[in-house]
């Protein structure tokens, strides 16, 4: 334990101390050896404060690069609409609208990119919305959960329990290389087994995005990186 950090790997708990690598929770020595939907390493148990302050912390010690990251979202959604819109063609319309669902994916899952490489110790680059890595998987884990979100809303409130369980299936994309099924399935699974705290930690994100009016969308999509790979069982880098 420490008053700052001793270096790579070594966290930031909610008591403000910090730790080192071993301390972390869910660590396991060697690391994440897997590269299946489930992840290796056993659960750790997550301390919600201590995910949104990390979230806060890694905002603003990349705040930089993640205004940009934004910044560059937000734009190229705009001109995509503005191109599609202005084309004055039914069938650029629907060009652009596919184009637009395509980037739109790829800025998805570049933001998810991003997040992850926070917390593992690397810094995030405004490049990463447009790698084409895991794209393929993560278009199609998209359809199905847009496909289960549309029948959530037909069965009334159905589809709060869609989000619930598969919040995480992005993450499962980039981080484990899984398949889309394989995905979803282990969002669900990990959700499952940690109803609890992934509720406590959804109800807060809920009511910070409607106080802040979605401003706070960077710091609570770093702290589910957070939640995502302490539940995993991996170490979260300092």
């Amino acid at each position: 334990m420490s008053d700052a950090s001793q270096g790579p790997g070594w966290w930031q708990a909610s008591d403000g101390k910090w730790y080192p690598p071993e301390q972390a929770p869910g660590y396991q020595a060697g690391g994440d050896a897997g590269g299946g939907a489930t992840g290796g390493g056993t659960p750790g148990t997550v301390d919600v404060g201590a995910a949104l302050s990390y979230g806060w912390n890694k905002f603003v010690q990349y705040i930089g690069q993640i205004l940009v990251i934004f910044i560059v979202i937000i734009g190229v959604q705009i001109v995509l609409n503005l191109i599609g819109q202005v084309s004055g063609s039914y069938i650029l319309q629907i060009f652009f609208s596919l184009v637009g669902f395509i980037v739109s994916m790829m800025l998805s899952v570049g933001l998810v990119r991003a997040a992850l490489a926070i917390t593992n110790g690397q810094t995030p680059e405004p490049s990463m919305l447009f790698s084409t890595d895991n794209l393929g998987p993560y278009i199609i884990a998209s359809i199905l959960y847009g496909i289960l979100l549309f029948v959530g809303f037909a069965l009334c409130i159905v589809w709060i329990a869609v989000i619930f369980f598969f919040w995480f299936y992005g993450f499962f994309v980039v981080d484990k290389n899984a398949s889309a099924t394989d995905a979803l399935m282990g969002s669900f699974n990990m959700v499952k087994d940690n109803a609890g705290t992934v509720a406590l930690f959804m109800l807060v994100v809920i009511v910070l995005s409607l106080c802040t009016c979605g401003l706070a969308y960077p710091i609570l999509f770093i702290s589910s990186a957070y939640v995502y790979k302490t539940l995993q069982g991996d170490a979260v880098a300092a």
